[in-house]
């Protein structure tokens, strides 16, 4: 049996019926065992592997979790399976259907919109210094992974005293995408944007039985409306609130946080047993974690036996 292995959280989560169904998965908790069972038992249930997608935030995860399948199954059937990063999940699918993309590195776009900065003027505005091509790029990257529609009002909201540049740069980011347009070239956002409109404009007709989403509490708005586009009928979404570490790339923990919100027919688990740590040290995380906003109810349980320290903590 592909959950024999499971405590009853784990088997609950990873036997739940189809639909759209978050896991709550406290560090330590077997998060990925949780998401490999659930792989298994859809392709136990009859689930085709070519209609299972796996999201995580590094391929490195996602070939773990393939390898630890490929010992219950034939490596033909697990090959089948699309799993690895947003972009490269993104970069699969596109090429796969046809769509000619040059992706390049920021270091070599930011060259090129260093070159358009450089033929434009703001000292006629105002004697405030201007930001760097290089730093305008990133902060343009961080505006699409916002989910954002019109830069220049973002821009203006959110930069105090640059705002008065907030058409100059609107202006140099729409020749950028022009000539990005042109040689066919495309950064990492590109990649999730042109997928997105390809799957909302019937250029590319990929479904998914169900999408697995590792690190949910990670995801930004342009990741999650990625995802709404495929339009799957089951999801598998797996993250914690109390560990979102990605706010500087976009990060929304509104995301996982409105999950109920955004899917009527949502089922949440919760996986609480902790094989990490030690009592001593999850006495010491519920009494900080207690404190924390709650949207979803946990404390965490030991799961690990034996006699282990104090924590300590060390001042240099």
């Amino acid at each position: 049996m592909p959950l024999s292995h499971l405590n009853p959280e784990q088997f609950a989560a990873a036997s739940a019926p189809f639909g759209h169904n978050l896991i709550i998965a406290s560090a330590g908790t077997g998060k990925t065992s949780t998401i490999v069972a659930r792989i298994a038992h859809l392709l136990s249930s009859g689930v085709e592997a070519s209609k299972i997608l796996l999201l995580t935030f590094t391929n490195k995860a996602a070939a773990e979790m393939l390898s630890r399948l490929a010992k219950k199954f034939d490596k033909s059937v697990i090959s089948s399976v699309s799993a690895g990063t947003f972009h490269a999940t993104a970069y699969a699918l596109l090429r796969a259907n046809g769509f000619n993309i040059t992706l390049k590195q920021p270091s070599e776009l930011k060259l090129l919109l260093k070159s358009i900065v450089g033929q434009r003027k703001f000292h006629h505005i105002s004697d405030i210094g201007a930001f760097s091509a290089a730093y305008l790029y990133e902060l343009y990257s961080f505006f699409q992974n916002t989910g954002g529609d019109d830069f220049e009002e973002w821009f203006r909201a959110k930069n105090g005293e640059q705002s008065v540049y907030s058409a100059i740069y609107a202006d140099i980011l729409r020749e950028f995408e022009e000539e990005k347009k042109r040689f066919g070239y495309a950064d990492f956002n590109d990649l999730l944007l042109y997928l997105k409109r390809a799957l909302k404009g019937g250029d590319i007709a990929q479904e998914f039985a169900e999408i697995l989403v590792d690190e949910y509490q990670d995801t930004n708005l342009l990741q999650s409306s990625l995802i709404d586009a495929f339009g799957a009928k089951s999801l598998f979404c797996v993250g914690d609130y109390d560990q979102s570490i990605y706010a500087f790339n976009g990060a929304d923990i509104s995301i996982i946080g409105s999950f109920k919100e955004r899917y009527k027919d949502a089922k949440i688990y919760a996986l609480n047993t902790n094989y990490r740590s030690s009592q001593n040290i999850l006495k010491l995380a519920n009494r900080v974690i207690a404190i924390n906003p709650r949207l979803y109810e946990k404390e965490l349980k030991v799961g690990r036996e034996g006699a282990f320290s104090q924590p300590r903590l060390l001042v240099y």
